[in-house]
């Protein structure tokens, strides 16, 4: 049975992804010296709906180290668009269960990257272009970013926390929504970090103010894992409240979800998004707030940041930014998820 990497956040045990995590952060401290070769020959087809900067270079990059081969296609120009059946367009489209028997007669993996626009913002749609994909390949798929889940993101966020506070139970962490001035970000970052921290018995408060809830199946799986984690769980509208005593602090921007529309060809409610979002401006992360964290607590962003509407130049550039070391692992991160994907024997 092929191994896929759609919503391991949601679907993989809390020991299982204490084990990933583990065998990531070891494979980081091999990179590259003894890494080298661990995915010789293997080819991974990259399918990128969205602009991507850290996900397309850190992938990319990481691959070519390891010594597989990455081939980009463009799902809009290059190719012919993979769609649904209900979405299919004469010689525009191609049935994505089509494409995915092809592609993984060729090579190894499929991994792709889409939400918002793309599936016309209904929440879950991406997602279940994704999970079409995984109906249909025998190779691997991995998600890097739908409109649910950022699996890679996450996993690069426990490694940064784990290396920054050591053993994570019992550590506070506040993921907390913060204002921009666009809309058209995802919550899939948000909805991936809760279910890794509490999986890792971290306590999560997530501040957020009322329209900004998350997916209400993410938060029940979410208390679950907790519950068993023995982690607390919380929900605060007070962003001071939530960063308050916090050891570490991940403040990013997240549409409303209930200003999304049902159906495909539906609109956007842009002017109740905006309300929503101009109602909140002043959910801001800057030196003052931070200082309501615990002594040495650390700021996390997944970038791009929207600098002085989400966060301040002097929080995000100051001593208690852990923003750039984040980034760096999203290479180590994705390598490890190639290899365990691709090669798991290479990952102990």
């Amino acid at each position: 049975m092929t191994c896929h990497w759609l919503a391991p956040d949601l679907t993989m045990s809390a020991p299982d992804y204490r084990a990933l995590l583990d065998a990531a952060l070891s494979f980081k401290r091999r990179y590259p010296l003894h890494t080298e070769g661990a995915l010789r020959n293997r080819t991974i087809y990259f399918l990128f709906y969205n602009p991507s900067l850290r996900t397309r270079s850190s992938f990319l990059s990481g691959l070519a180290r390891l010594g597989g081969n990455a081939i980009v296609l463009d799902p809009h120009n290059g190719i012919y668009t993979p769609a649904l059946p209900d979405a299919e367009i004469p010689y525009s489209t191609e049935r994505i269960s089509d494409v995915a028997r092809v592609l993984s007669s060729y090579g190894d993996g499929i991994a792709i990257r889409m939400y918002g626009a793309p599936a016309g913002w209904v929440y879950g749609a991406a997602h279940r272009h994704l999970e079409a994909f995984a109906e249909s390949s025998r190779a691997a798929v991995i998600n890097m970013e739908c409109d649910r889940f950022h699996p890679c993101q996450a996993l690069a966020d426990m490694m940064t926390l784990r290396e920054r506070l050591g053993e994570l139970a019992g550590r506070r962490l506040c993921i907390s929504w913060a204002y921009s001035g666009s809309w058209h970000k995802p919550v899939a970052v948000p909805q991936s970090l809760l279910l890794a921290a509490v999986k890792s018995g971290m306590d999560v408060t997530l501040a957020h103010p009322a329209p900004f809830a998350l997916d209400p199946e993410v938060m029940e799986a979410a208390r679950q894992f907790a519950h068993r984690a023995g982690a607390q769980l919380r929900v605060t509208e007070d962003l001071r409240d939530g960063v308050a005593g916090a050891h570490a602090v991940y403040a990013k921007s997240w549409c409303s979800l209930d200003h999304l529309p049902q159906r495909c060809g539906e609109p956007v409610d842009e002017t109740a998004m905006r309300d929503v979002f101009e109602r909140h401006r002043d959910w801001c992360i800057d030196a003052n707030l931070m200082r309501l964290a615990a002594p040495q607590a650390g700021y996390l962003h997944c970038l791009p940041a929207d600098r002085a509407q989400e966060v301040s130049d002097s929080v995000i550039e100051g001593p208690s930014s852990w923003v750039f070391q984040q980034a760096e692992n999203r290479l180590h991160a994705q390598n490890a998820v190639m290899t365990h994907l691709l090669n798991p024997g290479a990952l102990s």
